[in-house]
């Protein structure tokens, strides 16, 4: 279908307008129903009105395009719901489990693959995802490149390697075949400073730090000691803050969590075993937990699988699952706060992120809670509580519509017709057609969009 929208030619996600120019027109959305602020009720028909990369005005009722300059551009999603994109807080966008040899062993491979998946998940309403967990590096360039605009994608926020002591979950070494990297183990204080130091350097914007093994292992069981020493996990912590660098904690064990939380962590990452200490500790330090739970659910429907023909950790896994699965509802009526992250990659589907939404639902979770986690808690967590997270003048323009209103059912979420990040449009679908103008010149001039 063709959409007439301005003067030129507008292809969504071209790099040309990753960066617009500081005079160009006003890109103008009828909203049919608008969710401004996560966690407030949604409002009526809005105009939103978005220059230079970022929303400029919201106001109530569906006005003229003209209103706002003769060469502004309309985007009619009258007929839709629009809301902040959505944040995603724990991704691996370069892990991928089902990856070819020649993919595993190839960085220019790997990279097109990530870059490919990203670009789905971009158009799936993911605007901003932090990568947690890269050993080999590409999702720095990818994070650059997107920013950049000469690929489309979200804007990530990128940690590297995993830091971990030797052996530790997620900081083994390569293997054969895969890319060789050489991973940020550490054991005592002076060498789990130096891996930090070292992350930072080659670019990263967060820590990822395993405090526990994952839930399969029995360091990762609810009553396992942490597999980092108390002066190992402060000697991260201190190297992290004193770069200004935040740290997302992994831990499922009851002991990992509450040392990674008394250290200072900004993020706990599966907190499966959390207790009424850990409670504690979350509120007084401002923490936030990312359950995770969609990965729970994609290792349970593939146990046979994961657990390997052997069957070798079937019951553990299951037992888990179970657990994992209830985690975001137990922590919400704790007063926990929740931020949103699926644990998803190229090797899952474009849409966990909308899926986890609906599962933290499903566990209890009251919806605007659960949107709210995916949105306005994500910016906070980031540190982007004035930019992203809300659509509000000031505010980067970060948008999506979908077809109804995602608090009264959740599943709306997974049906995503439109997605602007910074201002430019990369998705476009179903939106009603405008007349031509019969006078360009009065009323703004008019392009095709297939």
């Amino acid at each position: 279908m063709y959409v007439w929208l301005a003067v030129f030619v507008l292809q969504p996600g071209t790099a040309s307008s990753q960066e617009p120019d500081s005079a160009g027109p006003s890109i103008v959305i009828h909203a049919g129903a608008l969710l401004a602020n996560p966690g407030q009720p949604a409002m009526g028909p809005q105009t939103i009105v978005v220059r230079d990369g970022k929303i400029v005005a919201v106001q109530t009722g569906l006005r003229p395009a003209v209103d706002f300059g003769a060469d502004a551009r309309l985007i009619d999603l009258s007929d839709k719901f629009v809301m902040p994109g959505l944040v995603d807080l724990h991704m691996h966008l370069a892990i991928i489990m089902d990856a070819s040899m020649e993919t595993a062993g190839s960085e220019a491979r790997l990279a097109l693959s990530a870059a490919g998946f990203a670009k789905r998940l971009l158009e799936a309403g993911v605007t901003t995802v932090r990568d947690v967990g890269d050993n080999t590096g590409v999702t720095f360039a990818l994070r650059d490149a997107f920013a950049e605009g000469w690929v489309p994608g979200p804007r990530v926020f990128a940690a590297g390697r995993i830091v971990s002591r030797t052996g530790g979950h997620g900081a083994e070494p390569a293997r054969p075949g895969e890319l060789s990297y050489q991973p940020a183990t550490c054991n005592g204080t002076e060498s789990c400073r130096r891996v930090v130091r070292e992350n930072i350097e080659r670019g990263s914007d967060w820590i990822k730090v395993t405090v526990s093994g994952s839930g399969s292992e029995l360091s990762g069981h609810a009553d396992a000691a942490p597999i980092l020493f108390d002066d190992e996990m402060k000697a991260i912590a201190e190297s992290a803050r004193q770069a200004g660098r935040p740290i997302a904690a992994h831990a499922h064990s009851t002991a990992a969590i509450n040392l990674a939380l008394a250290s200072g962590v900004r993020t706990i990452e599966h907190g499966t075993y959390f207790d009424d200490r850990s409670v504690e500790l979350f509120k007084r330090n401002g923490a936030f937990l990312m359950p995770t739970t969609f990965v729970a659910t994609f290792v349970r429907s593939n146990l046979d699988m994961i657990a390997g023909p052997a069957g070798k950790q079937r019951d553990e896994l299951r037992q888990w699952t179970d657990d994992a699965m209830g985690t975001a509802g137990r922590a919400w009526r704790a007063g926990i706060r929740l931020g949103l992250g699926t644990d998803g990659g190229p090797s899952v589907g474009p849409d966990a992120t909308a899926r986890e939404v609906g599962l933290y639902v499903a566990s209890g979770v009251p919806p605007a809670e659960a949107i709210k986690a995916a949105t306005s808690n994500g910016a906070e967590i980031l540190g982007m509580a004035d930019e992203l997270g809300r659509i509000q003048p000031g505010y980067l323009a970060d948008i999506i519509a979908v077809d109804g209103n995602p608090v009264d059912d959740p599943a709306h979420l997974r049906n995503v017709a439109f997605v602007m990040r910074n201002g430019v449009v990369y998705k476009l679908d179903n939106a009603a057609p405008l007349p031509r103008p019969v006078d360009a010149d009065a009323a703004g001039s008019t392009v095709e969009v297939d």
